[in-house]
Parts: C-alpha cells; structure tokens; sequence
C-alpha cells in the first residue's frame, strides 16, 4: 500500500476531535497572519469537542473572520448545508454576517462538482461575494503526505522519517548514497566556482546566516561544502556539522552536538525540505558564548519562503546560477580534454545545457570517438549518466519512474492536486494516481522532479529530453500512438518542443524509426482535412516528407495555372514577419535539407508561384533567409545552392518568365562574397555572424554558371541583366579579392558583349564597375580600353557635375577636404560657360537627366547655383536666361537660389531683373526665393519699400516655412519696428489660416531686444511657436526673457500645452526649467502652476509628473536652497490634500531625491491619516524590470525601506495605522512574488 492511500485511510477513520485539531494545525500553518484564533468547537485543555459555531473562526488582518467548520460525520442529513445556515446565524457566531469573509469546510471524504455548486449556492444565498472552501480527503492527504509529515506524524501516528547531525565526510556518504548516483557526487573534482567560493566565504565572514539559493544541479551543495572545508582549515577555532538530507525534529539533536562556549559552522542543505527549520532559527537565538554562522541551500523557487523566516537575522543571500555557454567551452577547452573546435562546442553546450557533469561527459565521448556525427546520439551517454543510479536495488528498475517521467516531461508540468484532470492523463497510460503521488514524491528526492505550487515538473531542459525519448521511443514504455491521438490537437506545440529536441540529440534515425508508423497511422485518418494537415505536417514534415510533398503537390493543384504574366520581386522590410503563406513555410522546411526532396520542394514552390504570382516576393525573401551559403554547405559541397541554381538556370534556358525573373534577382545575393547569418541560439538568444564563401573549385563552377547563363541571357532580358551587373558593381566593404579577381573575366566579357557607349547608364555603370576592381588593387590592360571606350558627352558632363569627383579622383582620395571643395566648385564654375539659349536648353535637359538618375543627389542643385552664378558673372543675360529656365519649368528640380543672390544682387538693374524673373510666374519654392533674395540683397538696395515688400512676402505665404532673422536685421535701419511687424504678421497667419510659419529656435532669446513693448504679442506668439515646432527654445532662455517681465506667462504656458489635443498628461521639449528659480516670488506663480496641473492632469504615477521640470537642476546653491524650501513649505502647507502631495512625491522619487528621507519623515509627522498616506504613491506605480527578478520581491523591499524611514520618526505611537499599512503592503508583494515564482515555475524557460 503506498504511503498516500495510508494516509488517506487514516483520515477515513479519525477520531473527529483529533481530526479537528489535525485541521486546526493545518490551517494555522497554512496563513500566519490571523489576528486571532477561537477554537469554540472544542474543550480548553481536553481532547474533546463541544457545541460551538462555528468550529473555529479566525481573524484577518483586515478585521474580516475566516471560519472552519471541520466534521467526520457522514451520517447526518444535511451535515454540511446545516453547518454553513449555522455560520450565517448572527445569534450563534455573535459576529456580523458581513464581517465573514470565508468559510472552509473541512471533511474527511470527498463530495463531487454537483454537491460543491449546491453549497456555494446556498452559501451565496446569505452574501453575494463570500467565499467556501473545500479542504476534502483527497487535497488534504496530499498536502499532509508531499508537505506535512510532522502533521501526519503527529495525529496519524505515522513514522517520521528519522535525522541527524552528521559530520561533513558522513554527510557526503549519506548524500551520494541517497542521491543513488543522480546528483552530482560530492567527491569529484571541484570546477570553475572560484570566483563565488570567495564570495561565500567573505559572505561567512560578514554575515551569521547565508543563504545559497539557485536551480537544482547547480552545485549548491558542492560549492558549500568545499568553501566550508577552506573555511575551517583558515579558522582554526571552528568545528562544523551539517543536517543530513531528511525530515526530522531537530532541537535535541542540535542541543546535543553543540557546545555553547564553542565555534560552529551549521550546513543546512535544502532548508526548504525540511519542517521544523524553525528549530534551528529558534536554536540560533538561544544563549550562547561561541559563534554560530549558518550556511543553507535553497532551491531558488523556494527561497522567499527560507527568506522570510531568517529576515530578522543578519543574512547574506547568494545566487549560484547554472555554468554558462562560456564556462563550459573553457572547461572542455581546458586540459585533459582541449577540444578547440567550435562545432564541437556548440553540440556539447546544447547536449549538456549547463550541466558540467553532462559536459564532461559529453567531452570524453567526443574525445574517444574523433567524430562530431557521434554527438548526434548520445542515449548511451545519458544512460550512464543515470547508471549508477540505475544498477542499484532496484528502485529504478522498475519501469514506473520513467513513465512517470515521460509523461512529466511532454506535458512539461501537471497539476498533481488536480486529480481529475491528472488521472485523465494517466489512466491512458495505465498508472493509477496514487502510484503517481508516490513515484513524484521520490523523484523530487533524487532532483529528477520539481514539486511546487500544486505542479510538478522536471527541472532540466535536457532530462526533460532524456526522459521523453527514453519513456516513449526508447523503452516503448508508453505508447506513442496514444499520446498523439489524444494530444496533438491541443498539445501540438508540445510534439514540438519534446520530438525535436530528442531528434538532434538522440539521432533523426533513432527517433524516425520508432515513430514514423504511428506518424503515418495518424497521418491516413486526416489527410482530407486540409487545415489538420498542415497543423500536423508543420510538426511532423521531416519524418513524412514523401507525405508532406505529396499533399502540397495536390493541393498546389487546386490553384488555376496563369498564362502570361509579369512578377515583382521586391518587399519591404519586416513584409513577411507575420503575414506568412502556408506553403511557402512548410516547403522552405525543406530548404534545410542535402536531398531529393529539396529539388522537389524547389520545384513545387516556384509551381505555386507560378499560380499565385503575388506570393514571388515570399519565396524570394524565403530563399535569402534559408539558403544562402552557410558554412555547413562546405560539407555537402554547395549542394543546396547548386540545386536552387540548377532549376533556376533550367528554367531561363527555356524561357520561363518566372524562373528567370528568379535568377537575375537572387543572382544579385548569390553572387555575394560574404552572407550574414542571423539565427535564433541557446536560451533565447541570437547567433550573428558573417560567412565568407571559400574560392574553391565548386564555387568557381557555381559563379561561372551564372556568368554564362547572364551572358548567354543578356539581349533576351536587357534590363533585368543590367540591373544584376549594376548590383554586382555596388561599393560595399565585403569584398574577396581571390574571387573578384576570378570574376572580372566574365565581367569584361558581358561589358564587351553587351554595353555600348552611347548610353549614358552603361558608360557610368563601366566607369564604376573597373574604378571599383581598382580600388582593390586590380589592373588589367583591358581596363584602359573600355575607360577610353566607354565615354560620351552625357557622361563627360555628369562628370563634372557630380559633386563626388573632381576630374579621375574622388572625393574621399582627398585628404583636405576644404581644398576639394574649393577644386570642384572652380571645375564647375569653368566647365559650363554657355553663350546661346540652345546651350542653356542643352545644359539643363542634361542636368535634369542626370540629378534624375542618380542615387544620391543632394548636391546637384549646389553646382547648379554655382553654373548660373558663373555665367551671370561672365554674361549677365545668359545667367539670367538659365535662372528663367528654371521658373519656366516651375522649379522640378527643388532649387533654391544662394550664391548667385549673394553675388549678382548689387546693383538695381540686376536686382530688378532678378525680382522681375521670380515675380514672372508661380512655380515651386517660390517663396523660399523671396526670402533667399532679402537674405542677399546688397547693403545699398535696402530701404523701405523692401522691408514693405519682405512683410508682404510673409504675409502672402501659404506654405509652412521658417523665417530666418539674422539677414534681415540689416532691414531695421529702414524699419525699426519691422520684426514687431513680422512677428505679428506670423502669429496672425497661423491662428487664422493655420500656415504654420516658424521663427528659428533661438529667435526670442537672439532678438528679444528688437521685439518691442507688446508683451501680450510676444508671450502669444512664444506660445505659439512652441505649439508648432519640436525643440523650439530648448535652453528656455527665451523663455526667461519673457519671465523677468512677467511671471506669470508661466502659468499661461503650462495652461497651453493642454490646448492642442484632449491631452491629459504634459510633456514636451522644455525637460528643464529649473531656471524658473532665478525670477524673484516664482513661488506664488508655482503654486497656481501646481493647482492647474493638479485640475487637469491624470496622475497615474507611471512616468516622472510633469511639475519635475521646475526642480530637475538648479544650477546655483541659492537657486537649489529655494526649490527645496519651496518643496518644504509646501508640504506643510498642503499635507491633507493627496492630490497636491502626489506632486511632492514625485519630486522626491525623480529630480530632488535627495530630500526623500526629509519629506516622508515630515509628512508623517504632520499627517498620519492612513487613506491619505495609501493613496500616495511612495515607491511609484510600477516600474522598468529586466533579467529574471521578482517584481514582487523588490517592490517589498522598496516597502522595507519605506517602513525602515518611518522607524526613525518620533511621531511614536501615532504612526501605527501607517506602519500597520506598509506591512500590509509588505505582505502583498510578497504574496505577489510567491504568484510570480509560481508563474514562471510554470512557464517554459525557466
């Protein structure tokens, strides 16, 4: 009889007083935060119950009671009804119905769903929202049998499981012989922990209780006991003993073994397993003379539970975590196993997956065998890590273990206290679930199984693995064909996560033979349901690829065929990353492949391309992400780019529209020299690396087919075989220079065959393509010919007008990059000399054409302005005849005049020509030139009726523009009051007819002086200007010019950043301004601010509050003295107002930090209202969390903190409902980090 079903009829037959009591200790044990306890159904001092309802009721914290109402009376009608009616009977309880929060029955069978709906219903009936909880047989013998030993030791009379105080050298004995060979062995060799040896051993030092907290296997126990032996050989004084790895009463013992006057250290491994660890927290605090330091381990899911019971005491805690990647490459790369080659890393890594026994392992196999393909099945390997274990007495022998295992391991974890949805998972597999409470109880024992928060689940990846190939492929110990016909629906990601794993660590034949029946089995029952096949073929394409090529094939042939059509390549980027087509992403599986089955899948792809012509951009994006050259294709000789080229090639020799449409744009990737790889890695991480492709015979071979067949394709497809020599040609830093050498050949054979020298593109294109072979230290004769060849005027001309070269150089050759400017700008300025409107005609179509065609064309229109300027110099008529072309064609080419206005507007006669010329027609930027002519206008054409005409200028704008004040400074000579006028005229323009003019950044701080007296006009239009412009005025220093006339523009500002939109929160680009605080009684001002924000601003307590820009950095001491006192007299003046204390809270969590301590303890002492101080948000709202934290754990110790403030008040007992509330809160996020813990023990991945 297993030890559950024991306990099960034990609690059948209690006796009911030793049965309430039983649950009385339970349910104390279970919450230690009652206020009070009343046991009304049972006699004070006698094991006796009596009359009393209800049994026993506790107080909450929050004043609530909780009641228990426990029976063993099965006979009774009605038992349970009555006892709930009984709770809600004020004249019996003497307690408010209102103040019951839950009631537990507690009873010693099981009711079912239908009885349990009955009671909440009836229980409902009396108040809505209570809650009725059922502590049954079933929950409570497997809480007392997994969690509660002393209990069931105690009223059951069940047999303790004995300990002791032991040595160290028995305590390894007893551990590695308990372990039965599955932990790591205490007596190896000790690797790679030195940096935290000496971090325990500084941690021994320092602190009385330690505590060593992480994973299973990690090598707590191991790195304890070594750094306890160090410990004592330096520290002669101390003796040490340690607490063998069982249930036991500890205080006799302890009180046994340790002398009072003398030195101790305590090891207590695994303190979470044991029930009485306050027995020795309670030993530690007896009196004595010597020292006492004690060291335990804990399970890192564990630890908030050890936490808190040693909180009040000096602890240390340390996180030991699993070997990194890196660590185990050192130690495999390390004597006696120096292994150096990275492939090898990267199997032993991912098969012992931090595991340094598994790695060491893994190395010698590696070692042995000379041959990476071994790695590739390592059962054997895993078997003898689990030998020792296995050969012992049997216990592993039998099968139950690993079923229990497998089953753990697929469904990843299972909630063992839910027996109904448990035994449904078993009873497929033939394990009853009593057997299974046992066998999980041992295996958490051996570390081979986690139990905690009602789940369990194996702690390792890799076991996880392990034990599903073993369980269900290996051993056939459970059926495979019952796991997938009752899973794969609702588990298919599961399959995944446990069949692919075991496939590359156990070999795809080991795993393929063993469940392709059962695949194809499935497989025959629903294939003619095309959404299950794909489900299915996505999980299981590579053992039924004959299968999954088959289904694609038919259902490609669905699809209508297309005659004649054209295809598009190209996507934006990201184009694919949701949007994924079915076929594509089940065929590209096999893109990973070296066999027939890629050609098939190639061909079937570009079949359905060819009947859905929009999905060519996927497949193409499919290819470059799948099967680019990779340095595993040097194994198999290229034999999936060879394969994608064969077809390719194929398909353009028969003048396939599709597959050559396909070739000249993936030729432009293949015929890289270097492929970036991006892949997913270990723990969810990315491998990133570039892989440059070998100049070896295949590849030769591979580039030379496609030089031919682009040679031999050229005139069918002129355009698409230009675009692919134009790609070639492009400058990028990845250059091989062993196989650019054997590819210029073919390029001077396609350039000679092809390209003729009357067009201007393929005089560029040769010019860019040798200038490029040049540059990387080639140079054929044949060069010179085709540089000399492939010339004519269009690109004599481009050459020249290109602001990159200066006759055979280019711009980066220069060292002095001042000085080529100053050699380019005279090439212009002497190359385009005209004489007649045939050459201006000529010289601007050409212009035009080439700022068209080129790339990057930024500057075309700087030697644009630098010709006209020339030519109006040398001829003033033909220079203005250019410009006139321009307007004529209603500036297409977005031009700007600059250097011919600064150099040709001296004189009336060309200055009204000009004018003249821009005022002929509207065309595009006209007003742009408006304002470019008055920043260049000569000194000497200035007066009045030009400072007319330029407010004229604004005032007809009807673009958004920014107006530039620096020139136009010159124009107050004439105007005094023209900015005063402009500044108007813009803040008119824009509140009216919403153009959007803006001033430069800088323009209220620059000219503030020259604004005139309206200072209304001027706070409207900073206001303004703020509105429309990002970054205006950042310095505020325009800002503070408006300040020392008037205030209170502070507040109107604030008020009009609400003005744009239904904003409810503020922000913006004046992030500082702290330098408020040099304008004298900003005070009162700041006090109208902070009520007007506190009106119309939602405070969530997320982001810093807005007020924060006011005190974020006071520059001088005076300034900081004031924006403290400030803060200070606030408080005071305002501390029974929460939402004006959110503001000073925020202050003091973000910018003025440093006065926290000082506010909190002031505020506290002015207000100790408890709803008030709850609802300000002390320690903020949230927050940014990164690594694997508890969220909950670090906001209780931000709550600590606040507590450990509140100490140092002397407000004394007035303080006690605010300190009773930040204990409150303490709990909670407590609570919420044990829900956390819970979460991720749950999650996969952690």
């Amino acid at each position: 009889m297993s030890r559950l079903q024991t306990i099960e009829n034990q609690l059948k037959a209690i006796n009911g007083t030793v049965f309430q009591e039983l649950c009385d200790s339970y349910l104390t044990i279970r919450d230690k935060n009652y206020s009070a306890i009343s046991r009304t159904g049972s006699q004070t001092g006698k094991q006796k119950t009596t009359k009393g309802t209800p049994d026993t009721f506790f107080q909450l914290p929050n004043g609530n009671f909780l009641y228990s109402e426990i029976t063993t009376d099965t006979s009774t009608k009605n038992k349970l009804a009555n006892d709930i009616k009984a709770c809600f009977d004020p004249v019996k309880t003497k307690i408010p119905i209102e103040k019951i929060e839950e009631i537990v029955l507690c009873i010693n069978w099981n009711i079912d769903q239908e009885k349990i709906l009955e009671l909440n219903t009836l229980a409902q009936s009396f108040k809505a929202n209570i809650r009725v909880r059922y502590l049954m047989l079933q929950e409570l013998a497997i809480e007392l049998h997994l969690n509660h030993r002393d209990l069931a030791h105690i009223y059951l009379g069940l047999p303790l499981d004995t300990g002791q105080i032991v040595s160290i050298e028995n305590f390894i004995k007893e551990y590695d012989r308990a372990s039965k060979g599955i932990a790591t062995p205490l007596n190896n060799t000790f690797l790679h922990r030195e940096v935290e040896l000496k971090q325990l051993s500084n941690a021994i030092d320092s602190h009385d209780f330690i505590i060593l907290t992480g994973a299973p296997g990690v090598g707590k126990t191991k790195l304890a006991i070594e750094t306890i032996n160090n410990y004592l050989t330096n520290n002669e004084s101390y003796d040490s003993y340690c607490v063998s790895y069982k249930n036991h009463t500890l205080l006799d013992d302890l009180y046994q073994y340790f002398d009072v006057d003398k030195d101790y250290l305590l090891f207590v491994d695994d303190a979470n397993r044991i029930d009485a660890f306050e027995q020795i927290t309670g030993f530690f605090k007896a009196n004595r003379n010597g020292k006492l330091k004690i060291i335990i381990t804990v399970r890192d899911y564990a630890f908030q539970e050890i936490g808190r019971k040693c909180q009040e005491f000096s602890t240390q805690r340390i996180d030991l975590h699993k070997f990194t990647d890196e660590q185990i490459i050192d130690i495999i790369k390390s004597k006696p196993f120096e292994i150096l080659n990275p492939d090898y890393h990267k199997e032993i890594v991912r098969i012992s997956d931090g595991n340094p026994r598994l790695a060491i392992m893994t190395s010698l196999l590696a070692k042995k065998e000379q041959n990476l393909y071994a790695l590739h099945n390592v059962s054997d390997l895993f078997e003898k890590y689990f030998s020792t274990f296995i050969k012992d007495d049997g216990e592993f022998e039998n099968p139950l273990n690993i079923k229990c295992l497998g089953i753990i391991s697929f469904f990843y974890t299972i909630p063992y206290k839910n027996k109904e949805v448990t035994e449904s998972i078993l009873e497929k597999f033939d394990i009853s679930y009593n057997d299974f409470i046992d066998t999980i109880d041992k295996l958490d024992k051996l570390e081979l199984a986690e139990i905690q928060f009602e789940h369990v689940k194996v702690p390792e990846q890799n076991l996880a693995t392990f034990f599903f190939y073993k369980a269900f492929i290996k051993d056939n110990l459970l059926s495979f064909q019952v796991l997938l016909n009752s899973y794969f629906e609702n588990y298919q990601n599961r399959f995944t996560d446990s069949i692919i794993p075991a496939n590359n660590t156990f070999g795809p034949q080991n795993v393929m033979d063993k469940i392709k029946p059962e695949l194809i089995h499935y497989w025959e029952l629903i294939r003619d349901n095309n959404d299950k096949s794909f489900n299915f073929l996505k999980s299981f394409w590579f053992y039924l690829q004959d299968q999954t090529l088959e289904f694609t094939y038919q259902y490609i042939e669905t699809f209508p065929k297309i005659e004649e059509t054209t295809y598009s390549t190209s996507y934006e980027n990201n184009q694919f990353n949701y949007d994924k087509d079915d076929i594509i992403e089940l065929l590209g599986n096999f893109f990973h492949l070296n066999s027939d089955s890629l050609k098939d899948s190639i061909e079937l792809l570009f079949e359905f391309v060819s009947r859905k012509p929009d999905k060519l951009p996927e497949l193409i994006h499919k290819i470059r992400k799948l099967l680019i050259f990779d340095r595993d294709d040097e194994r198999s000789d290229f034999y999936r780019q060879k394969t994608l080229f064969d077809i390719l090639i194929d398909g353009i020799n028969k003048d396939d529209e599709l597959l050559s449409t396909s070739f000249y744009e993936l030729s432009k990737t293949f015929l890289s020299y270097k492929f970036q790889q991006f892949k997913g890695g270990r723990n969810n991480s990315f491998v990133h690396y570039q892989y440059p492709v070998p100049n070896n015979n295949t590849i030769q071979e591979f580039r030379t087919k496609i030089w031919d067949t682009l040679d031999n394709s050229f005139a069918s497809r002129p355009e698409m075989a230009f675009r692919l020599l134009k790609n070639y040609s492009r400058v990028h830093p990845d250059v091989n220079n062993e196989i650019m050498e054997f590819d210029i050949p073919f390029v001077l054979n396609i350039i000679d065959n092809h390209l003729g020298n009357e067009k201007f593109e393929h005089c560029k294109y040769v010019q860019d393509q040798i200038r490029w072979f040049k540059r990387h230290d080639f140079d054929l004769p044949e060069f010179s010919n085709f540089t000399n060849r492939f010339v004519n005027e269009t690109y004599l001309t481009f050459l020249k007008i290109d602001w990159d070269r200066f006759r055979d150089k280019e711009m980066y050759e220069f060292d002095d990059f001042r000085e080529y400017e100053r050699l380019k700008e005279a090439e212009i300025r002497t190359s385009f000399i005209l004489t007649n409107v045939d050459e201006i005609n000529t010289f601007y179509d050409t212009f035009v054409l080439l700022k068209n065609s080129a790339e990057n064309n930024w500057n075309y229109n700087n030697t644009l302005d630098f010709v006209i300027d020339e030519n109006c110099t040398r001829d003033f008529d033909i220079g203005l005849a250019l410009l006139n072309k321009v307007i004529e064609k209603g500036n297409e080419i977005k031009y700007i005049p600059r250097n011919i206005f600064r150099n040709q507007l001296k004189t009336d006669s060309k200055a009204n020509k000009i004018w003249e010329g821009i005022q002929a027609k509207e065309f595009d930027l006209k007003e742009l030139w408006e304002l470019s002519f008055y920043d260049y206008v000569d000194d000497s054409l200035i007066n009045k009726d030009l400072a007319l005409s330029l407010v004229n200028t604004i005032t007809k704008m009807s673009n958004p523009n920014t107006i530039h004040f620096d020139r136009l400074e010159r124009f107050l000579t004439v105007e005094p009051n023209l900015f005063q006028i402009i500044l108007r005229t813009i803040t008119d323009k824009n509140e009216t007819e919403n153009t959007r003019l803006q001033v430069w950044m800088d323009f209220f701080s620059k000219h503030f002086d020259k604004l005139g007296k309206d200072i209304e006009l001027i706070k409207k239009a900073y206001i303004q200007q703020n509105l429309i412009q990002n970054h205006f005025d950042f310095e505020g220093k325009g800002f503070l010019e408006i300040l020392k006339i008037d205030r209170n523009f502070l507040l109107e500002f604030v008020e009009s950043l609400y003005s744009t939109t239904d904003r409810h929160s503020l922000g913006g680009d004046h992030s500082d301004m702290s330098y408020v605080w040099n304008i004298e009684n900003i005070e009162d001002t700041l006090i109208l601010v902070f009520d007007l924000i506190i009106e119309k601003d939602l405070y969530f307590g997320i982001l810093e509050h807005y007020c924060n820009v006011f005190f974020r950095n006071p520059k001088e001491e005076e300034q900081k003295k004031r924006a403290d006192d400030f803060i200070r007299q606030y408080v005071i003046d305002n501390n029974h107002y929460y939402k004006k204390m959110q503001i000073i809270v925020d202050l003091i969590r973000h910018s003025r930090k440093e006065l926290f301590e000082e506010i909190f303890l002031l505020f506290i002492s002015l207000n100790q209202d408890k709803e008030i101080f709850g609802k300000l948000m002390w320690r903020g709202n949230g927050g940014t969390y990164s690594g694997d934290v508890i969220i909950g754990d670090i906001q209780a110790s931000e709550w600590r903190n606040l507590l450990s403030i509140a100490n140092k008040s002397t407000s004394g007992i007035k303080l006690i409902p605010i300190k009773n509330y930040i204990n409150k809160q303490i709990e909670y996020c407590l609570q919420s980090g044990d829900s956390e813990r819970e979460r991720k023990f749950l999650r996969k991945g952690y």
